[in-house]
């Protein structure tokens, strides 16, 4: 297994009226797809990731998808054959990793499947 979903609850401070901080992300256990742990977001939601599924699925040609987690330093870049991850707080000019298109619309549909179970 190369990596496992998570979902990780802050509380804030007892006598809050602040609601619990809920976000959804990865635990990575292999190495050299560490830069998905940056994946972690308090604002996925299956609508959300069922939309980059949709864009990524509609690309022709050589399009290009390009997706920003919100708050975060991971760059997804879609291709109709590959999918580029770049975390950029690293200091390589080349992708982090990357992934066939199969493989990315199979993790995030596993991803919607997670956040609709666990939300």
């Amino acid at each position: 297994m190369k990596y496992k979903f998570k979902k990780e609850i802050t509380n804030p401070p007892k006598n809050s009226s602040v609601k619990p901080l809920v976000e959804f992300g990865v635990k990575v256990f292999d190495k050299n797809i560490e830069a998905l742990e940056q994946i972690e977001w308090h604002g996925w939601t299956t609508t959300e990731v069922q939309m980059i599924i949709d864009k990524s699925k509609a690309l022709n040609g050589n399009e290009a998808y390009h997706y920003q987690v919100s708050g975060s330093d991971l760059s997804i870049h879609i291709y109709p054959e590959e999918v580029y991850f770049f975390d950029w707080r690293t200091e390589q000019e080349e992708e982090d990793f990357k992934w066939s298109f199969n493989e990315f619309i199979n993790f995030m549909t596993e991803f919607k499947a997670y956040i609709k179970e666990n939300s």
